[in-house]
């Protein structure tokens, strides 16, 4: 080396202080052991004077640095005169610090530090020169001390979009989420963020999930219990005092609901002539006077003046009635109105117009052939109108259009299930076809949807299918999870359609936005051939009917909740 500077031959550093003059040359350090050896060439040049530095950078000119853990030491690269003095602007991170004499960035950063660009001027008497360095301290990566959710046993309801579920931790940030097993369908985690969400697509009982939350240090869990119910619920409401099936049932212009007539089948059938009223207020029944005939299998029709209608069905002995008569709220008595003039096969349809009058629609019960009759509540009397092109015996479908005319669908004709559809006409009191249902039923419910569709659903299956007035065509829509006969269909106040039993216990919820069907719970009994009531509060009262499991009549009654 020149005179004056020494290599320590432990160290490899080389020191000391030139004392004479030198060309530039190359000189070649080796450092070895046992096992071999390396080599670096340095070229050394000392001058009379000083000169200014050519070039300085660093080893590490970005990085990123944990908290509480010393860094390797960063040193400085140069080329040119020797640099005598360092410095740094701005001042570098908590922990760590600038050698002025080498220039050699050492230390152990203690507070987190966003990413900054920092400058390092190495000088000597003849000149400077700059490096820039690119630092940010993070936090040390530490492992998630603990994971739970904001809501750890939440209960969904089926078809609706639940409220996120959001995880909470403590210790380190968690960058992976994992749940086990597969959540319910329709639900899903996100992997980055951990939060549940989705809307739920079938019922599930309560289960366990274990959600895990991990980053490369460790991993924390939390347990989520999630049960799916169905859309609503049914609770217990009073019973009637006398068990029933093909009854009807009325609700009143004062809130309560007439159910007259039908079969009591305890210790043997009988047709009834009683009839009782449901105050939903105080959820009581209270007898009202009996109709002159016992009937099941009739129709009920409320009328504009308030009255309600009762027409036809069987009598004591199974005799087909003509006869009719009148309830008056008013005084909870019934009066004789005029009879029809031919007594339909029970399971007709009777249809309030527009007008006020009353059309009913069957078929003779000796003959067969249709019978077509209207209802004056003005003179009480009843007279024919045009017949259908198709004979229907019974168990067929009649819905009042937005227009004012009457569709006509399905049922049983003369030895075979029709698919043939028609529309009766107040005003000219005659009949057109219009398009063919996609299936033959009987048995099925109607509902006139609030856009003026209407929804035609079971009875001997459990296909549904939608009608549109515009067109006079019908299209295939969801199908139920199980096929109903004699089941009820009421539009609720959000637009969509429920229908129970008819086969079980079982309801459906039908969404006309979605065209698909969603459970909504399950009655305390099997019902088949009862009632269904929707009330003023929005709750739809289901009542008698026959148990599908026992074949007995019944008393009880159930709220449907939203």
């Amino acid at each position: 080396l020149p005179a004056g500077l020494s290599l320590d031959p432990q160290t490899g550093i080389i020191t000391g202080t030139p004392t004479a003059v030198t060309e530039a040359a190359l000189y070649t350090v080796t450092g070895s052991n046992v096992a071999g050896s390396t080599s670096v060439r340095l070229q050394i040049e000392v001058k009379a004077t000083a000169i200014a530095p050519d070039s300085l950078r660093y080893l590490d000119e970005s990085v990123i640095y944990p908290t509480g853990v010393p860094i390797t030491p960063n040193e400085p690269v140069t080329s040119g005169g020797e640099i005598t003095q360092f410095s740094v602007s701005p001042t570098l991170p908590v922990g760590l610090s600038l050698d002025p004499q080498t220039g050699i960035i050492s230390g152990t950063p203690t507070a987190v530090t966003a990413p900054a660009t920092y400058v390092v001027t190495g000088s000597n008497s003849a000149g400077s020169v700059t490096a820039q360095l690119a630092l940010e301290v993070r936090a040390q990566l530490v492992a998630p001390a603990s994971l739970q959710y904001t809501d750890p046993v939440p209960v969904y309801v089926v078809g609706q979009a639940i409220v996120p579920n959001v995880p909470q931790a403590t210790g380190g940030e968690i960058t992976q989420f994992s749940v086990s097993p597969t959540l319910p369908a329709g639900l899903s985690l996100d992997t980055q963020t951990g939060v549940i969400s989705g809307t739920p697509a079938s019922l599930q009982a309560q289960t366990s999930y274990t959600v895990t939350g991990s980053n490369a240090a460790g991993a924390a869990q939390a347990q989520v219990q999630i049960a799916v119910v169905a859309v609503g619920e049914w609770l217990p409401a009073d019973s009637m005092a006398t068990a029933r099936v093909y009854q009807t049932a009325t609700l009143l212009p004062d809130g309560k609901v007439l159910v007259a007539g039908g079969q009591h089948t305890g210790g043997g059938p009988v047709v009834l002539s009683s009839a009782e009223l449901y105050d939903p207020a105080g959820d009581t029944w209270s007898a009202t006077g009996n109709m002159a005939n016992a009937r099941e299998l009739h129709t009920a029709t409320l009328l504009p003046d308030g009255k309600v209608l009762v027409a036809g069905g069987s009598g004591v002995g199974s005799n087909t009635l003509a006869s009719a008569e009148l309830y008056d709220p008013a005084s909870g008595t019934w009066s004789a109105t005029g009879s029809m003039t031919t007594a339909p096969v029970p399971g007709f349809t009777a249809t309030l117009l527009p007008n006020g009058k009353v059309l009913v629609v069957g078929a003779d019960d000796f003959t067969g052939d249709s019978v077509v009759e209207l209802y004056d509540p003005a003179s009480g009397t009843w007279s024919p109108t045009g017949s259908m092109a198709d004979t229907r015996i019974s168990e067929f479908t009649a819905t009042l259009l937005p227009n004012g005319k009457v569709l006509v669908a399905g049922g049983p004709g003369q030895g075979f299930f029709t698919d043939s559809a028609e529309l009766y006409d107040p005003a000219s009191g005659t009949w057109s076809t219009t398009g063919s249902t996609t299936t033959a039923r009987v048995g099925a419910t109607a509902t006139l949807l609030a856009d003026g569709k209407v929804l035609v659903a079971g009875g001997n299956s459990a296909s549904a299918e939608l009608y549109d007035p515009a067109s006079g065509t019908w299209s295939a829509t969801g199908s139920m999870a199980e096929g109903r006969s004699d089941a009820t269909a009421t539009l609720l106040p959000d637009g969509k359609v429920l229908v129970a039993g008819g086969g079980s216990a079982s309801a459906e919820l039908y969404d006309p936005a979605s065209g698909t069907w969603l459970p909504a719970g399950s009655m305390a009994e099997a019902r088949t051939a009862h009632t269904a009531t929707l009330l003023p509060d929005g709750t739809v009262l289901a009542v008698g009917g026959q148990n599908v499991n026992g074949g007995n009549s019944l008393a009880s009654a159930e709220l449907f909740h939203q």
